[in-house]
């Protein structure tokens, strides 16, 4: 991870922010380890993939949980994921942030972007690896960043009061 005065670019398992992080916590009554496996797990049941969502719940890592949530045993439509991947994400992220510990984290970001630094991922990440020239100027980012997005408004949630019930 790296902080700059305007970003915060993350990304891989040692990063609170990163979905691959350990971090156990409880989502729509079940536990999970790691937010990839929430996330996953809740795109499999969307389309009503629920041998695969059991498998993911079985999972052993978060990479298990990626390759399960791509499985082609899932009956995947690319419109329907696009209309509710951002608010699935956000539900996931919301439960993953209300315990003191990564509440505190979050907030200790300030008013700084979150940006998944990612080479590989344009769509939830910003296509570029933190140490890039480029990574630094959101202008030139190569992806949609859209984990970075919806972190920033868990965080504003937060700060308003509207998110985050103090759990250990």
């Amino acid at each position: 991870m790296r902080v700059t005065d305007e970003l915060v670019l993350f990304w891989g398992a040692n990063d609170v922010y990163s979905n691959f992080y350990y971090f156990p916590f409880v989502h729509q009554g079940i536990r999970f380890i790691w937010s990839e496996q929430a996330v996953m797990y809740r795109k499999a049941k969307l389309f009503g993939a629920d041998a695969i969502a059991s498998k993911i719940l079985k999972a052993n890592s978060p990479k298990e949980c990626k390759v399960l949530g791509r499985s082609r045993q899932i009956p995947f439509d690319e419109e329907v994921w696009v209309k509710n991947r951002e608010r699935i994400y956000k539900e996931v992220l919301r439960e993953k942030f209300s315990y003191a510990r990564t509440e505190n984290a979050i907030l200790s970001t300030g008013d700084r972007l979150f940006a998944e630094a990612s080479p590989f991922d344009k769509i939830w990440g910003i296509g570029l690896a933190e140490d890039h020239p480029d990574a630094e100027n959101p202008d030139k980012w190569r992806g949609l960043n859209l984990l970075g997005k919806v972190l920033t408004e868990i965080r504003e949630e937060i700060k308003s009061g509207r998110g985050g019930n103090g759990l250990g």
